[in-house]
């Protein structure tokens, strides 16, 4: 495989981790901060994005 698809697939498990609020054994609780919540809904929004402009993106051509 490449190296862009092993970067996909980090990037698809960080975004899932962030999502979800699991993490490592043992770190410290953020998943339900105010901080954390915010940052989940740049995330989804940021994917949104990134998502319409691939879609879009392949109407064009």
């Amino acid at each position: 495989m490449s190296s862009l698809v092993w970067l996909g697939l980090a990037v698809l498990l960080v975004a899932g981790v962030a999502l979800t609020g699991s993490g490592p054994k043992g770190a410290k609780p953020v998943g339900h901060t105010r901080l954390m919540k915010s940052a989940r809904f740049f995330l989804l929004g940021g994917i949104l994005v990134c998502g319409a402009i691939g879609i879009f993106g392949s109407f064009r051509h």
